[in-house]
């Protein structure tokens, strides 16, 4: 069986959550059969079952991505090796930022390094700059986006995908686009606030999660 993974941009425009999205596909609107087997772990490298005496590949997915994903410059080259999209729906949030320094001009090094190296220096002859110092975690982070893409500054990313057991009708997955992305009306009667609801998520300038390596 192949399973599909569908990817959407940013947290469900709607104000549902994950729980929220998964109940409307599988009860409220019959969008799709999602995947909650915890043997079945679906990777980038496919999709395997987990078991007391390892792990077998069987079988692989196809992928489905939300038009404004390649836009923003996200295609699959944006996940890791190896990384697990989980089951059912999942709502993902990432910070990530660059590590900005005040260095003298033409160089990495910060005033009091550059003073350490060369000594009494005349500070009229030194110009300070604010400078992204391009670390091996943000050059590998920088990387999975599409060529000229990434986000030069402290950005928060959401991403919403989905695993499900068959291929979506096109009325469906145009139903769950706008859930997501769109601007969809919702039968509020039929979702419980506290299970399925949450504010869209606006961030405050402040680091809340950092992505590991960057």
């Amino acid at each position: 069986m192949q399973h599909h993974l569908y990817l959407f941009a940013g947290f469900p425009r709607s104000g549902l959550n994950a729980g929220g999205i998964q109940h409307a596909c599988e009860e409220v609107e019959s969008l799709a059969l999602l995947e909650h087997d915890p043997a079945v772990e679906v990777r980038t490298e496919g999709v395997f079952l987990l078991g007391d005496h390892g792990e077998e590949r069987i079988g692989g997915m196809k992928v489905i991505l939300s038009p404004t994903l390649p836009a923003m410059g996200i295609t699959m080259d944006w996940f890791t090796e190896n990384w697990s999209f989980g089951n059912g729906c999942t709502v993902h949030h990432t910070y990530a930022a660059p590590d900005i320094r005040t260095v003298v001009h033409g160089t990495d090094a910060s005033l009091e390094r550059y003073l350490d190296a060369h000594g009494p220096t005349a500070l009229a002859y030194l110009l300070l700059e604010r400078k992204h110092i391009r670390t091996e975690g943000w050059a590998q982070y920088e990387r999975r986006w599409a060529p000229g893409t990434c986000p030069q500054e402290k950005h928060v990313l959401n991403l919403t995908w989905l695993i499900a057991k068959h291929a979506m009708a096109d009325w469906a997955y145009g139903r769950l686009w706008d859930l997501i992305e769109g601007e969809a009306p919702i039968a509020w009667e039929r979702y419980t606030p506290e299970r399925h609801r949450s504010p869209v998520r606006a961030w405050n300038g402040q680091a809340i999660h950092h992505h590991s390596g960057v």
